[in-house]
């Protein structure tokens, strides 16, 4: 079998407020199997400790991959990202909050994905773990990772979803689970999952990028993967490749893992949701020609097209609804509906 040079990857680290976390976060990227990496670790003008974590935590390290670059201004998920990009001339980009954790095949699993020999896309996503704030396991999947509309409410759980569990050590750990799920376009069913389960094509980034921090300083995971699955596909990697941190603190998952459909955060979602198609959809029209010279004429009108049958089917199923949607038993089909994402940590 031929062997191909493997491209270099980009990782931007970004904090806010995360003393506690952020040396662990940072410690993963380091351990990834996957060593040609460049990764730039921006801070948002924590007002902890985390600056000083940071630099302990690299002094320690002496990885010569890492670089630190302390904001002075609080810009925002967008802006610190941005400034991050900025730093970064590779081919691949990932993103990682400075409370998450990256199991160390994150960046290999992501890398196979893109490469495949069927169809190149703008990123991919993986499912996840959920964590506290001590990092001990709380879920063994985000429920809305690949989760279709109508799911049975009783069906048989296949063995291997289970963890062996070495009790002498108190740990769990999963099966490989190999599969890929291919989206070639979106659709107002689809859902992705937070900022540090993707892996993108630096190209796209460069193309939907939103044009101002504050027209975003939270949910640019919601954006960027909605955007990019819209205009250049995306593949899900059905294995848990990273943890997700719920420590009480998130400025998004402010809720609690009670089991079943939970509602990861007590925010607003259907009106967040709405103004970030909103936000996509005035990019869409306003980058037209430098999305159409990029994907082709046909493909941005199908894609547009698509997307306002979605906003509009999604209105409608919005004035029919008059249950509430966290706390009914159907509000997982609501939320899926809606697009539902799970935010970021920040």
């Amino acid at each position: 079998m031929p062997e191909v040079k493997l491209p270099p990857v980009g990782v931007v680290v970004t904090s806010y407020n995360c003393a506690a976390y952020i040396a662990q976060a940072i410690e993963s990227v380091a351990r990834q199997t996957v060593h040609n990496l460049d990764i730039v670790i921006v801070d948002d003008a924590s007002q902890d400790r985390t600056v000083d974590a940071i630099q302990e935590t690299l002094a320690r390290l002496k990885d010569r991959r890492f670089r630190f670059v302390p904001l002075a201004l609080n810009l925002g998920q967008t802006g610190a990202a941005r400034r991050g990009l900025g730093e970064l001339g590779t081919p691949f980009i990932c993103f990682l909050d400075g409370d998450d954790v990256w199991h160390e095949t994150f960046v290999e699993r992501h890398l196979a994905a893109h490469l495949n020999t069927d169809f190149p896309v703008g990123f991919t996503y993986c499912d996840s773990h959920v964590i506290n704030g001590d990092g001990e396991l709380l879920a063994g999947t985000a429920w809305w990772f690949e989760r279709p509309v109508g799911d049975p409410p009783h069906r048989p759980i296949e063995p291997g979803a289970a963890p062996a569990i070495d009790a002498a050590k108190g740990a769990a750990s999963f099966p490989l689970k190999s599969s890929l799920t291919l989206h070639a376009e979106w659709s107002p069913t689809w859902s992705c999952n937070s900022m540090a389960s993707m892996m993108f094509r630096r190209g796209l980034i460069d193309l939907i990028y939103p044009e101002t921090d504050e027209a975003l300083r939270l949910y640019l995971d919601h954006y960027l993967s909605t955007f990019g699955v819209l205009i250049a596909g995306g593949i899900a990697i059905h294995e848990s490749l990273y943890a997700y941190r719920m420590h009480g603190k998130n400025n998004h998952s402010t809720g609690s893992v009670v089991g079943g459909t939970f509602a990861t955060s007590r925010n607003d979602w259907k009106a967040i949701n709405r103004d970030i198609l909103q936000l996509i959809h005035k990019e869409m029209l306003t980058r037209q020609d430098e999305l159409c010279t990029a994907i082709g004429t046909g493909h941005f009108n199908h894609s547009l097209a698509l997307f306002e049958a979605g906003i509009a089917d999604m209105n409608r199923s919005e004035d029919k609804d008059t249950i509430g949607e966290e706390n009914q038993d159907d509000n997982r089909g609501v939320l899926v509906r809606l697009g539902k994402f799970f935010g970021n940590g920040r």
